[in-house]
């Protein structure tokens, strides 16, 4: 069978197309990725709710000033001052730095995320991360070091470990049964060696992991791979398939056509007819198959991928060979292969635990070998807490949804089965970031909330990923949703400031029209504040690392706003006190002096000097302002800084109190907006030390 998108390297065939198009196995696979929904992110959900919350804010607002004014001021108010008013109460009102601010964080986000070892696709997705509450994770690469390497060979009649392979090249070895399972696993395997006349050291695998492992083992007992292919060329082949889990190849050898195969050891020890034992083929009894079966299990329990091979002898000439001809198999022996954890893979796993994120291990292993890798790295390994792939096949989507939310093993996996994981766990309203490598699992990485692929898997998975992991690392994913949920920080950050600095103005607006007084601030002095006072500290906050502890809390919720009932509680505070301050200076300031020029003035520094000293305390929700590194962001100190000189520019600046209508201040007016400033400070402050800083304790337990 030839497949759509494979490479032929050589040789010449007529072949006849069973199916074009969708029909192909990868045009399936393309219509699975097409038909999968991509879900909007919980950033992109929760900024249209506050945009249309704003947006009706602002028309109701407008609208009933207008109205008010008309009422409250008839024959105070020209129209066309009603009309100034109600744009000065819609400017005020819309937090004009926003969408340039979400963006400048979400893409320096994705730079710390880089430094990671991690490429981010999508802008959003930066954020997204933060909020990852599930991690569906493969085992080879990800979780090991990728570095398969054959421990043991197990026949009838031997037990060959690594460190007696070079034995098994010598003509005195009596290594037979292990020398035949080599060239078995060597032939019936793709996988190649670029350089086999360098040094040990320096070999380089294109392939699969598992079949590299037989080549490199081959390379050491002297059964090398390119000798055979040149002598024993490949006249037919099954390739693998997750469905039937073995590999067979047919080669020519002296008289007979012998066919190869390799696979799970449950599927070629249930075909077997017989086994080779001590050079002799014997009819295989249900008791030898128990001892197989046993062999397998307990490497696997061991932590072992296990692989089993035999062979098949026809004397009558084949030209190809079909799933039908795969029975009455001679067993061979079994290898036990090994791929050391990453050493940081425990401690990372740990740390996921105390953020409140569950980890799920999919793998293609055997349940004794996945349960083994489990236990090594601290997940839940009892039977309660694992599921394979056929029970997996069995189950409706109400049950996959029900085991789910136990389950942290699922093993022997197809990739088919990792977009029903997924599903499974939104359903739950859990946010999901699934691993792969292969174009079979694009689906499923398209329809988790993340999808991240290796580094070195499919150009496939990694399009349709959004974060491409550069080293292969699971700690790597971790330190992502780390700089993930910093990210989220930072995001809050803006959006309350904003929103506090908005809600200060339209306070102001509204109730210097309430009271019949001249509008308290021109809508050109309120965008200078939002566009160039606010805007470039605002953009400083995107260089904050985020609190050290924010893994110590567990994810947010799927839904949960951006601006929670704590934030909304210091928000309308902070605006109601400050304001009830700065309308009474406003108020103050008008009637002694009658001058609104110089009155606008005072309250316009006012708003400045406000937004420029609530920077520090917004900084940090969970530290007191003394106790919070003021100097690690330079970018920070740099903006005030300038927001500081374009204040005094916009006040002393012919040019510009021409276009905003300042007027000089004398040195006490600068004093009192400083102490106002100071006063809104220390009240975020205490705002703060009664609703904010609360050190949630770790969580030990998902």
């Amino acid at each position: 069978m030839i497949f759509r998108g494979t490479i032929l390297t050589n040789g010449e065939a007529t072949a006849i197309v069973c199916t074009i198009g969708a029909g192909t196995e990868i045009g399936q696979i393309a219509t699975m990725v097409k038909d999968t929904k991509e879900e909007k992110t919980p950033l992109q959900k929760q900024l249209a709710k506050l945009a249309t919350f704003i947006t009706y804010v602002v028309v109701i607002m407008a609208v009933s000033i207008f109205i008010v004014g008309m009422v409250f001021g008839a024959g105070r108010y020209t129209m066309l001052e009603l009309i100034e008013t109600a744009i000065a109460v819609a400017v005020a009102a819309i937090p004009e730095g926003l969408v340039i601010s979400l963006t400048v964080i979400l893409a320096i986000g994705m730079q710390y995320i880089l430094k990671q070892k991690a490429l981010v696709r999508k802008l959003v997705a930066a954020e997204t991360l933060g909020s990852v509450s599930v991690i569906c994770t493969d085992k080879t690469g990800t979780l090991t070091e990728g570095k398969m390497r054959v421990s043991h060979i197990i026949t009838a009649s031997e037990q060959t470990h690594a460190s007696q392979f070079k034995a098994i090249q010598k003509k005195t070895s009596t290594f037979t049964e292990s020398a035949l399972a080599l060239r078995i696993g060597v032939l019936c395997n793709n996988s190649v060696l670029q350089n086999p006349d360098d040094i040990k050291k320096e070999w380089k695998f294109i392939g699969d992991s598992t079949e590299s492992a037989l080549v490199h083992a081959g390379m050491l007992s002297g059964v090398q791979k390119h000798h055979l292919d040149a002598v024993l060329p490949r006249n037919a082949e099954i390739p693998f398939s997750s469905d039937y889990m073995y590999m067979a190849t047919m080669h020519n050898v002296e008289e007979k056509q012998m066919v190869y195969i390799k696979g799970a050891p449950e599927v070629i020890i249930e075909k077997a007819g017989s086994y080779q034992d001590g050079g002799t083929v014997k009819n295989i009894t249900k008791k030898q198959k128990e001892w197989f079966t046993g062999q397998a299990k307990t490497y696997a329990s061991q932590g072992y991928r296990t692989l089993a091979v035999g062979y098949i002898s026809y004397t009558a000439k084949k030209s190809s060979i079909t799933k039908k001809d795969i029975k009455d198999i001679v067993l061979v022996g079994l290898f036990a292969l090994s791929d050391p954890l990453r050493s940081e893979v425990k401690k990372t796993i740990a740390l996921t635990k105390k953020a409140g994120i569950r980890v799920i291990m999919i793998t293609g292993d055997h349940v004794k070998t996945a349960q083994a890798i489990a236990y090594k790295l601290g997940l839940p390994s009892d039977d309660m807490h694992v599921c394979d792939g056929a029970a997996l096949e069995h189950m409706s989507d109400k049950e996959v949804r029900k085991i789910v939310t136990q389950v942290s093993v699922f093993a022997r996996v197809d990739p088919k089965h990792k977009i029903r994981i997924v599903q499974a766990l939104q359903k739950n309203n859990e946010v999901v970031a699934m691993t792969g490598d292969g174009v079979n699992d694009a689906p499923a990485i398209k329809a988790a909330d993340i999808g991240v692929a290796v580094g070195s898997g499919t150009v496939v998975a990694k399009e349709t990923a959004d974060m491409v992991l550069l080293d292969d690392s699971f700690s790597t994913i971790v330190s992502a949703v780390q700089e993930g949920r910093g990210i989220y920080q930072n995001i809050k950050k803006v959006v309350v400031y904003l929103l506090a600095g908005s809600f200060a103005e339209v306070i102001m607006i509204t109730g210097s029209i309430v009271a019949g007084l001249p509008v308290a601030a021109l809508p050109g002095q309120i965008l200078w504040v939002n566009l160039v006072e606010d805007a470039f500290p605002v953009m400083a906050l995107a260089f904050d690392k985020g609190d050290k502890e924010n893994m110590h809390d567990k994810p947010r919720k799927k839904g949960e706003p951006i601006i929670d009932s704590t934030m909304r509680t210091m928000i309308i505070v902070k605006s109601i006190c400050a304001n009830i301050i700065l309308f009474a200076l406003f108020v103050y300031f008008y009637t002694t002096t009658n001058d609104i020029a110089l009155t606008r003035t005072i309250v316009f520094v006012g708003f400045a000097v406000d937004a420029l000293f609530f920077i520090f305390a917004i900084r940090s929700m969970r530290h007191m302002l003394w106790r919070a590194p003021i100097f690690d962001n330079p970018y920070l100190i740099l903006s005030v800084l300038f927001g500081w000189a374009m204040l005094l520019l916009a006040v002393y600046w012919h040019p510009l109190q021409k276009l905003l209508r300042t007027v000089p201040l004398a040195p006490e007016h600068w004093v009192v907006m400083i102490c106002f400033g100071l006063f809104n400070l220390l009240l975020i402050e205490l705002i703060k030390g009664i609703f904010l800083v609360k050190r949630q304790k770790p969580i030990s337990h998902v």
